[in-house]
């Protein structure tokens, strides 16, 4: 990956494989405090990115202009969600929305500084239900590694 402009065009791509229980952390190599991470969930993807309370030098100003919902008591980070289904033009706002946090707010000179970790949850049980033994060990295990290799960085 060359370019700023192609990893967001790839990471507009990739937010569609963050489904339901997958989570994605995007990370600078030699300063991991400076990531973006998504959490796919049924009916919306969110995202969220540190402020400088973790990274020091993060240029809020950058992640307030470009669209993120800032920290609360409840939730330290910046945040950003994404309604399910989304339309391309969502997803590319998104994308964009995280290059202006790794690029400008963090400094990372090049998506090549970057590298992911990508994982699926195992399913789980709804509370308060019960289910067959059957129906038990038919649960989706989970995966450790979630290949997106389309991103054009190296996973972690």
């Amino acid at each position: 990956m060359s370019t700023w402009d192609e990893f967001e065009s790839a990471l507009a791509r990739v937010f569609r494989d963050v489904t339901d229980r997958v989570f994605v952390i995007i990370a600078a190599e030699a300063d991991p405090t400076r990531y973006v991470q998504f959490a796919g969930q049924p009916s919306r993807l969110d995202a969220e990115a540190p402020g400088a309370d973790v990274v020091s030098d993060a240029d809020e100003s950058v992640l307030r202009a470009s669209g993120w919902v800032g920290p609360t008591t409840e939730q330290p980070n910046w945040t950003s969600s994404l309604a399910l289904p989304a339309l391309s033009g969502e997803y590319a706002d998104l994308a964009s929305r995280c290059v202006a946090a790794l690029r400008d707010a963090y400094g990372i000179g090049a998506p090549e500084e970057l590298a992911y970790r990508a994982w699926r949850e195992a399913e789980q049980m709804p509370a308060g239900v019960t289910w067959s033994e059957e129906r038990i060990a038919a649960l989706d295990s989970g995966a450790d590694t979630v290949v997106l290799s389309s991103l054009g960085i190296s996973a972690d």
